[in-house]
């Protein structure tokens, strides 16, 4: 390929040369200035060529040669980490402690911590392991299949065998759980 290019670059350039050359001897007359400019976007047309064909250079030797087969990525292996263990506090001083009123101690005791709820369980209460990631991932749930299709009042429906229902109007497009949402969505609409 880069031999192609620069060839084509050294054609162009003899090509817009001639012309040029050609152009001397008809200068005054139209044939003359139509030569030059022929000639000249030869030329420039073979400089940009053997513009490109040295980039192709320059990006073929960042690549790594084709001889090498690149080596199989190693697995990565998670090493068990000891658990933190926070210092216990220094023994109390000798100072009483603050009296607290018994309302405030009974209304701190009432109120749950929300800090005590884990923010990334999924709605079966547990964190999903990395082997049923990737099991999600390798097999992925396949699209609910399509029941019917019909038009109204110029909406177009779609019913899906799983009972959703994406509805397209002129308002947008909008999706629907079920038939029930579907129908509080067209009450709604009308009232």
């Amino acid at each position: 390929m880069k031999i192609f290019v620069f060839v084509l670059a050294l054609i162009l350039g003899i090509a817009g040369a001639g012309g040029l050359l050609a152009s001397l001897s008809l200068a005054p007359t139209e044939m003359g200035i139509l030569y030059a400019t022929i000639g000249t976007i030869a030329v420039a047309a073979g400089c940009i060529v053997a513009a490109i064909g040295a980039l192709i250079v320059r990006i073929d030797a960042l690549a790594p040669p084709a001889t090498a087969s690149p080596a199989p990525p190693e697995p990565i292996v998670a090493e068990p980490v000891a658990p933190v263990v926070a210092p216990e506090p220094a023994p109390p001083a000798a100072r009483p402690a603050p009296e607290v009123a018994p309302t405030e101690t009974a209304q701190a005791e009432a109120a749950p911590e929300e800090e005590d709820e884990p923010v990334n369980e999924n709605r079966a209460g547990h964190l999903p392991s990395l082997h049923e990631v990737e099991e999600t991932l390798a097999h992925p749930e396949p699209p609910p299949k399509l029941v019917g299709r019909y038009s109204a009042g110029g909406a177009h429906y779609m019913i899906f065998a799983d009972g959703t229902i994406e509805a397209e109007t002129d308002e947008g497009q909008f999706k629907f759980s079920s038939m029930s949402e579907f129908k509080a969505y067209i009450a709604q609409r009308r009232g």
